[in-house]
């Protein structure tokens, strides 16, 4: 519909011009009108036309359920506190954000994407490194996400996450696990039951 009033005012533009004659100050603006609606109808038109939103793998989309506030208690060593997660499809829908206790020194920043058709993830951590994840087991209620080969992370040395599973209990109800690593051996987990905030 656009794309034909945009051709229908090129039409009428032509037309006008066709015996041109001195253009009276009426003549111009109405060519001015003309050019802007006709520049206004082409740019909606091609914008329309590039807002197509990325569609990814079965566990890519699944990530993408989770948009939205979310919530936790937890206790990571201060005492029991309330974590806050949120997640935003970002990027056209080729990537989701996950960020962690957000205006805090602690923030954490997640991005999940696509890599060769394949659900990967980077999490830039409040241990100053950012370890990248690539999936390794999905099923209908979990994704397990391990260190990927090509990480920057030093593993014999570096303290580091070094995978995580997030397991999809409804809706409303999402369990995330992180398993943290140092000096190539695993130490504790860092368990959260998170619900979404509503």
């Amino acid at each position: 519909m656009r794309r034909k009033i945009a051709l229908d005012l090129f039409n009428l533009l032509v037309n006008f011009y066709s015996g041109y004659k001195p253009l009276t100050p009426m003549k111009t603006n109405l060519l001015f009108i003309a050019f802007a609606i006709l520049s206004c109808a082409l740019a909606t038109t091609t914008a329309g036309e590039s807002s197509k939103t990325y569609t990814g793998s079965a566990e890519f989309e699944k990530i993408k359920t989770l948009a939205g506030d979310w919530q936790a208690k937890a206790d990571i060593g201060q005492g029991p506190m309330t974590v806050t997660t949120q997640y935003r499809v970002i990027a056209g829908g080729s990537a989701i954000e996950e960020r962690m206790f957000a205006n805090t020194p602690k923030e954490m920043v997640t991005l999940y994407h696509e890599k060769d058709g394949r659900l990967v993830l980077t999490h830039y951590c409040m241990l100053c490194n950012r370890p990248s994840m690539t999936l390794v087991k999905s099923d209908a209620k979990s994704l397990t996400f391990d260190l990927a080969k090509d990480s920057e992370i030093k593993v014999d040395t570096e303290k580091h996450m070094h995978s995580a599973v997030i397991t999809f209990v409804d809706a409303d109800h999402l369990t995330q696990n992180c398993t943290l690593f140092d000096h190539g051996k695993a130490q504790q987990d860092h368990p959260f039951q998170f619900e979404r905030v509503k």
